[in-house]
């Protein structure tokens, strides 16, 4: 467990966790400085078993041919700047325009004409059934 969490401590740096914040390591428990939001930003200590610190240490951990959005892209720290004015000034100088759907698109709720006044809607509000048992209707939805 020691040695485990040694070599997973060498990793943690720019990741999860920094090694700074692990406090101790023995074989049933780790250790570490975490800063609890809810309780004014203290920092404090938090003590898991070692299958329990794991679980959560891979829970961060992206599977194979995944990258941070922030290690990539305009979002990289190296050209996060550059990249980002470039951008802006493409999306400034290219105005959008309102695009008219050139055929009118259909209703989501159809129209049907009450059958005695032919004026008014009929609006679908559900299914009657009728109840065998009873011979009376019931309402299914």
């Amino acid at each position: 467990s020691e040695k485990l969490v040694s070599y997973l401590a060498r990793y943690t740096r720019k990741g999860v966790m920094s090694e700074s914040r692990l406090v101790s390591a023995n074989e049933q428990s780790v250790s570490f400085k975490y800063r609890d939001y809810a309780d004014n930003n203290r920092d404090k200590v938090m003590t898991l078993s070692c299958d329990e610190f794991l679980r959560r240490y891979l829970q961060h951990v992206l599977p194979k041919g995944f990258m941070r959005i922030r290690h990539y892209g305009f979002l990289a720290n190296a050209c996060r700047k550059r990249k980002l004015g470039l951008i802006k000034a493409q999306v400034s100088a290219t105005p959008c325009k309102a695009v008219k759907p050139k055929v009118e698109q259909e209703r989501l709720i159809p129209r049907w004409p009450c059958q005695s006044c032919k004026t008014g809607t009929l609006r679908f509000i559900g299914v009657m059934n009728l109840d065998e048992a009873t011979n009376k209707v019931a309402r299914t939805s």
